[in-house]
């Protein structure tokens, strides 16, 4: 599998490409420009709306079936994508842009030697306050 550009992440979110990208690993129809339909397992999806399918039926115009174990649309012959009516859109589409920018995870910052002493005199700081505010409790 090849690895995706920042490029290719965009193209893929900013149209509706992430929506047929949301019914990979599912089965699904999909219909073509000649009038043939596609039904099966949608294993890829890539940035330009290439579909790439494993175990598949293809019916032609005349109502013959075949089938295929691997099969690969481009997208320019594709028509229409059928989705479930389960899936809601909306959430499907924030679910492929969250899985392809997932969230950046902070990494846990070293500090410099001046920084750890400022730290901890501030925390030596505070420590004295609630010692003074128990006292002053106290009594």
């Amino acid at each position: 599998m090849e690895r995706k550009t920042r490029r290719m992440k965009m193209k893929t979110v900013e149209s509706l490409v992430c929506l047929v990208k949301s019914v990979e690993n599912q089965y699904t129809t999909i219909d073509l420009q000649n009038e043939t339909s596609v039904y099966g397992l949608v294993k890829e999806v890539d940035c330009d709306m290439n579909v790439t399918l494993c175990d598949v039926t293809v019916t032609d115009p005349n109502g013959q079936r075949y089938s295929c174990d691997n099969f690969f649309l481009k997208s320019r012959l594709i028509r229409y994508v059928h989705l479930s009516q389960t899936v809601d859109v909306f959430q499907a589409m924030k679910d492929v842009i969250r899985k392809t920018f997932p969230p950046r995870v902070k990494k846990p910052t070293a500090y410099s030697l001046k920084r750890k002493k400022v730290m901890a005199r501030q925390e030596k700081l505070k420590r004295e306050v609630q010692n003074m505010k128990k006292e002053d409790s106290k009594s």
